[in-house]
């Protein structure tokens, strides 16, 4: 027998204002942090949806990992550049789906706690990321980063993940209404 859901709603006596009933739909500054996996782009898809009708800020962040052997200041071109790349891509997509964002790299022991402390420092009020894919055989998970952010973040937290059919043909998830 399956199960049915259903939905309650109560009318309290606390009214909330605009911003507070909106929750994620009106956001101010949304964060959207990349690692290069195929899923970013539906995070920032997801992010630019909301973005545009609250004029909110995004700012997209990518994270080097520096190993802990290495001075943190350490140059590190060759993932600089691609880091680099990558963000130029998402701001064309951005640009693409009418929305202007800010980019950032940072240099970090971890990329969680990195994301965080920017996500803080920035003022976000809503982080949109996207998990990877889960491993071929067995369940998903959350690595290190998502775990950090999940549990550590000060705002409200939007997690998108390929659709696990979506993972074996390895595609990218599309929004309905949103650009390829």
């Amino acid at each position: 027998m399956g199960h049915v859901a259903s939905r309650l709603f109560r009318s309290g006596s606390h009214q909330a204002t605009a911003p507070e009933r909106l929750g994620v739909l009106g956001p101010h500054r949304i964060v959207v942090p990349i690692r290069g996996d195929l899923v970013d782009e539906d995070a920032l898809r997801a992010a630019c949806r909301l973005a545009r009708p609250a004029k909110a800020r995004v700012l997209i962040i990518a994270v080097l990992e520096v190993p802990r052997h290495l001075p943190l200041g350490v140059s590190l071109g060759e993932e600089l550049a691609e880091a680099e790349g990558m963000l130029g891509r998402m701001e064309v997509l951005a640009t693409q789906l009418g929305t202007k964002v800010d980019t950032v790299v940072l240099q970090a022991r971890e990329a969680g706690s990195a994301v965080v402390d920017e996500a803080r420092r920035w003022d976000a009020d809503l982080m949109v990321v996207g998990l990877g894919a889960p491993p071929k055989f067995g369940e998903f998970s959350l690595d290190r980063t998502a775990e950090e952010l999940l549990g550590r973040v000060h705002c409200r937290l939007i997690m998108i993940r390929p659709a696990l059919d979506a993972t074996a043909k390895g595609s990218s998830l599309t929004l309905p209404g949103s650009p390829d």
